[in-house]
């Protein structure tokens, strides 16, 4: 099995002097290629696709369906701006990976690409925000017990944040959205009408973190990502899934002296029942009119849904 980082060396090792593709020799029902469209722009080649509708491009990535000399149709991903080469290589990894072993192996690479819009129509970020930070150390948390629960595949699976889902983890009947609160916190924020909105009952895991001098038992989020990559670490596949949707949010090894800074302390973690009962605001619920809002809970108030301490869980 062809890692990330193989990947990355065997198209680095193409020659940049001149145009041309290269088969990718990788198990996957389609045929693929991977190399130069001119001269130091990267290009992957989907071969045979057909003739297909619009796919939008963006600022740094195009995709044009065009046909060959020979009549036959292939869809070609373009590299617009050597800026953005790392999040390109990403996106063509990610979207052999997600297509590998699909019955409909065209349409999801596509639909893959697609749920990379939102993050390639911006310039490149600087490093997390304290609150994101937070917010993904979060998260990491939930994910690590879930691993240590359900191992690596389920967890890795139901971690549909990254790709673009409404809720941080989803499941085959349930969701949970994870937050994050400091230790003199009274409310948790809610950010949108989707995010406790789903038809079945789903549960809110908020995790208490105080900010902390650097000790023995500190977190940060290096350190969490670390742990992570250490509690998988003999299941290649599982890494590479976790580094790309850590790449996918935005988090960087470059960035990582940044959020050595930021320590803390692990307090609590509370978890909710969130029900047809529960305090919620969702499309159903408020005026058509309005479409979009943030809100925020009392913490003490939503205190009698915690499924931790009445045995709804």
């Amino acid at each position: 099995m062809m890692t990330y980082k193989e990947f990355e060396e065997k198209w680095n090792a193409i020659s940049t002097s001149h145009n041309g593709y290269l088969n990718i020799h990788i198990e996957h029902p389609l045929e693929l290629k991977i190399g130069y469209y001119k001269i130091g722009y990267k290009g992957l080649i989907i071969m045979d696709t057909g003739e297909i509708c619009d796919i939008p491009s963006t600022y740094a990535v195009s995709v044009k369906n065009i046909q060959l000399k020979n009549g036959q149709w292939a869809l070609r991903f373009e590299l617009l701006n050597n800026g953005y080469e790392e999040e390109f290589l990403h996106l063509c990894w990610d979207m052999i990976q997600y297509s590998q072993y699909s019955k409909t192996p065209l349409k999801n690479l596509i639909k893959r690409y697609l749920s990379w819009q939102k993050f390639l129509q911006y310039h490149k970020n600087n490093a997390f925000s304290i609150q994101r930070q937070k917010g993904l150390i979060g998260e990491l948390l939930y994910l690590e017990e879930f691993i240590n629960k359900n191992g690596e595949k389920e967890a890795l699976r139901a971690w549909s944040g990254p790709d673009g889902s409404d809720q941080d983890f989803v499941y085959s009947n349930s969701w949970t959205e994870v937050k994050t609160v400091s230790l003199a916190a009274e409310t948790v924020s809610i950010s949108s009408l989707q995010q406790l909105d789903q038809n079945t009952e789903g549960n809110l895991v908020i995790y208490t973190l105080e900010k902390t001098a650097p000790c023995d038992d500190m977190i940060n989020l290096a350190i969490k990502v670390e742990e992570i990559k250490d509690l998988i670490k003999n299941n290649n596949k599982a890494l590479d899934i976790f580094s790309m949707k850590l790449y996918k949010y935005g988090y960087r090894e470059s960035e990582i002296e940044e959020y050595k800074r930021n320590n803390y302390r692990y307090v609590e973690q509370k978890e909710y029942l969130v029900n047809k009962s529960f305090p919620k605001l969702t499309r159903n619920n408020v005026m058509p009119e309005i479409v979009s809002c943030k809100y925020s809970l009392s913490l003490s108030a939503i205190e009698k849904y915690r499924s931790d301490m009445n045995g709804c869980k």
